[in-house]
């Protein structure tokens, strides 16, 4: 029968502290690659209870690569306690599982394996995570700050990023809020690629930089595209969806700038998870799916009445980028807009 050993950060950094002490310092000079990677910072404990490693990688300014390796031979409990700035997660469980109860909540995050979260944290937040005994748990998480990945994500095509991501984080709400997905093949593949990167020094962080970007934009497109999990149907009464249908309209008044999903969700008078759910019930495709889809045939209207030209057709359905404005046209009907319109 395992036992199960409870530990906190403290515990942690003790254990470190006395590994360092007792394990030889390398003598030899450092060469280029490794001042390249000096940022980087690396650690392995061998305990009783299990193995453990991480490896933190400072990619950029506001974005981070950790990877984690935990081999549990007893159950283990990790108290946290931690205050941070407004962050974006990013998590792929490779293998194993382990369950995370948020104290002060009732919800838990479960992660196992084959699954990819997505994440929004600020603020205080105090955890307990358990990793049973016999687990043999492969994790890579990245971290990225609001203003970053709303910089990397302003040329979206379908949505602003501010709506893509407020559809499903409330970001005036401290602690933690996730969503879970299933790990596809492109983001095994990138995950591969980065635990088995074959360069060093300065290349090596322009190639992990390149693959975690690439699993952010993998795991963004997802998430407007695949419902949660486990995601229950919520049943709609005759009220709720009136309240529905009068969302849809305030987006199709709002084409040039539609209201967030908590704007919109306040305007209707209904709450913002009924009001996800509730779409996908109602018109089988998210908030700002329909949005989308109402965008590019409103577009094709306009182009085949003639009155405008495809700069003013993009503008008069919220697109400020006339070539974004082709390409999600082209997308969705397989003829460019200007070929529609001489034709």
């Amino acid at each position: 029968m395992s036992h199960v050993i409870s530990l906190n950060y403290s515990d942690f950094q003790d254990m470190l502290e006395e590994k360092r002490q007792t394990s030889p310092q390398p003598s030899q000079q450092p060469g280029p690659s490794d001042l390249a990677e000096k940022q980087e910072i690396s650690w392995e404990l061998q305990q009783p209870f299990g193995k453990w490693s991480n490896r933190l990688v400072p990619l950029k300014e506001s974005l981070s690569l950790s990877i984690s390796e935990w081999e549990a031979q007893e159950t283990v409990n990790l108290t946290l306690d931690t205050d941070i700035p407004p962050t974006f997660g990013f998590s792929f469980c490779i293998s194993g599982g382990f369950r995370t109860q948020l104290l002060g909540s009732k919800a838990d995050v479960v992660t196992e394996s084959g699954e990819a979260q997505v994440g929004f944290l600020q603020g205080e937040s105090n955890s307990v995570s358990s990793v049973g005994a016999g687990q043999k748990v492969s994790l890579v998480q990245l971290q990225i700050a609001p203003h970053l990945l709303e910089a990397l994500t302003q040329e979206e095509d379908v949505e602003p990023p501010k709506l893509l991501l407020g559809q499903f984080f409330d970001r005036t709400q401290a602690g933690f809020q996730w969503q879970t997905r299933t790990l596809t093949p492109a983001m095994r593949i990138a995950l591969a690629q980065i635990l088995q990167c074959p360069y060093r020094g300065v290349t090596k962080r322009i190639y992990l930089e390149s693959k975690s970007l690439e699993l952010i934009a993998l795991q963004l497109h997802q998430l407007t595209e695949q419902p949660p999990l486990l995601s229950a149907s919520v049943p709609l009464k005759s009220d709720d969806i009136e309240r529905i249908y009068l969302a849809r309209d305030i987006l199709i008044r709002n084409l040039v700038q539609p209201p967030s999903l908590l704007a919109l969700a306040k305007q209707s008078g209904i709450n913002s998870f009924k009001l996800k759910q509730g779409f996908r019930q109602v018109f089988n495709t998210t908030v700002f799916g329909y949005l989308h889809a109402y965008r590019m045939e409103e577009a094709r209207k306009q182009l085949l009445l003639g009155d405008w030209n495809v700069t003013q057709v993009a503008q008069n359905v919220g697109y400020a980028n006339p070539s974004k404005f082709a390409a999600a046209f082209k997308k969705k009907f397989g003829i460019s807009p200007k070929v529609l319109k001489s034709s």
